[in-house]
């Protein structure tokens, strides 16, 4: 009776032996896999970083092309008033010119 229970004592240890080992493995395996997301959280951390920055690099450039653009666009609708305006003013001063000529040539031309 007492040689059973020592059989039965030294294969339950085993047993208990053997679920510690196992779960010991299964450990080892989780912290490797843990090991393993830490370093990919890491590089996705620093291509965030690099993605960020370049991010703001070209939305800043675009906002220069943009401001560049309707600069532009200003200088070419000031442009395009002042012509007109300069046309509206020849073309009444140009005409009164002619005329005005006209009237003193045969003013002149009438008294003599």
């Amino acid at each position: 009776m007492g040689e059973d229970r020592l059989e039965a004592c030294q294969k339950e240890a085993g047993e208990v032996t053997e679920i510690m080992l196992e779960n010991y493995t299964k450990v080892l395996d989780r912290e490797v896999k843990l090991s393993e997301l830490d370093e990919r959280a890491d590089e996705l951390r620093n291509q965030s970083a690099a993605f960020s920055k370049t991010a703001k690099t070209v939305a800043q450039k675009k906002r220069w092309e943009n401001t560049k653009c309707k600069l532009i666009l200003a200088g070419v609708v000031v442009a395009a008033i002042l012509v007109i305006i300069l046309a509206i003013v020849l073309a009444f001063l140009l005409p009164g010119s002619a005329a005005a000529g006209d009237a003193a040539a045969s003013s002149s031309a009438g008294g003599n």
